[in-house]
């Protein structure tokens, strides 16, 4: 059985009337060398953290694990088997970037990370973007979100601030995007997001004017039928879930510093526990992809993306 799949890809409905975010992530998503083929899964799972809004953040980040559902369960047994060998059910404790210098989890980091690349079949995909950059749908930032906010309420989906409705969108057609080249008509999807402004109920919106308009999203990039998509927030002390998405916790704040260092010319030092987790981002993995792409202000104003290859950064 075929757990990979070559490219070169195709996002089936692209078009130049796509937004030109959409447009540039399609553009290296269809250079990829290789991406999970999903083709005999029922379903699939997509985790999402997001990152960069405490002070002193350079990249906003947005980092996606879309991973099999069939196939979790070697994963989820061996997670469990983990965290009783370092104690870290009681009490519960997740594995999070914030907590690598927790004894128990700096411990078991590197078991968990090679265990993560030998038992996950999905796509880990981390897309950071120049917090320099105004807006990713137009050239004025306060121009850009009352189109979207007026957008969003025109078409019954929420009343929306402008930060969080660009928010939602990034979000959204980045996680279509990829979507659409490696799911199938008639899977079940699970879309499980941390708790964030995007997903929160408010007085004239709630969690399913996100749910539409990410099912909205997924139609602009491929005609995909889906037998469930489903939508939910962590469950507490799940070990299979949560620990699956603390790998997008993990690559969301690495990428923070790395790309500070990169891009920035920050000096920026890494305790043992970051460069382990540094190296592992840029290692390739026969089961787990890893993407890694930054959308970078340039000097004259504009902005372009680009694949980050961490293995020459560290």
């Amino acid at each position: 059985m075929s757990l990979i799949k070559r490219g070169p890809f195709k996002v089936p409905k692209l078009t130049e009337e796509h937004p030109l975010y959409g447009r540039l992530l399609a553009r290296e998503a269809e250079k990829l060398v290789s991406l999970p083929d999903f083709s005999k899964d029922k379903g699939l799972f997509i985790l999402s953290d997001f990152g960069g809004e405490h002070k002193g953040a350079d990249f906003t980040i947005y980092s996606f694990l879309i991973c099999s559902a069939d196939k979790r369960i070697a994963f989820e047994e061996k997670a469990k088997e983990l965290r009783v060998k370092h104690g870290l059910n009681d009490p519960w404790k997740e594995f999070g970037f914030k907590d690598l210098n927790y004894g128990p989890i700096s411990r078991s980091l590197e078991e968990f990370l090679s265990f993560s690349d030998n038992f996950i079949h999905g796509a880990l995909i981390t897309i950071s973007v120049d917090q320099r950059i105004p807006s990713l749908f137009g050239l004025n930032k306060r121009e850009a979100h009352d189109q979207i906010v007026e957008l969003f309420r025109m078409n019954d989906l929420g009343e929306w601030k402008g930060k969080e409705s660009e928010k939602i969108l990034r979000v959204c057609h980045a996680i279509s995007v990829f979507m659409s080249l490696i799911a199938y008509s008639g899977q079940k999807i699970l879309w499980l997001c941390d708790h964030d402004s995007i997903n929160a109920d408010g007085k004239k919106r709630d969690f399913t004017h996100t749910q539409n308009i990410f099912g909205r999203c997924l139609a602009m990039y491929s005609d995909n039928l889906y037998e469930i998509y489903g939508f939910a927030k962590p469950f507490k002390k799940d070990a299979g879930t949560t620990d699956l998405l603390s790998l997008a916790d993990f690559s969301a704040g690495i990428m923070q510093e790395i790309l500070q260092h990169e891009v920035l010319k920050k000096s920026v030092e890494l305790s043992d526990e970051k460069a382990r987790l540094a190296r592992w981002m840029g290692t390739k993995s026969s089961l787990l992809t890893k993407v890694n792409l930054a959308f970078i202000q340039k000097d004259d104003g504009g902005w372009g993306v680009r694949s980050v290859n961490i293995q020459e950064k560290i």
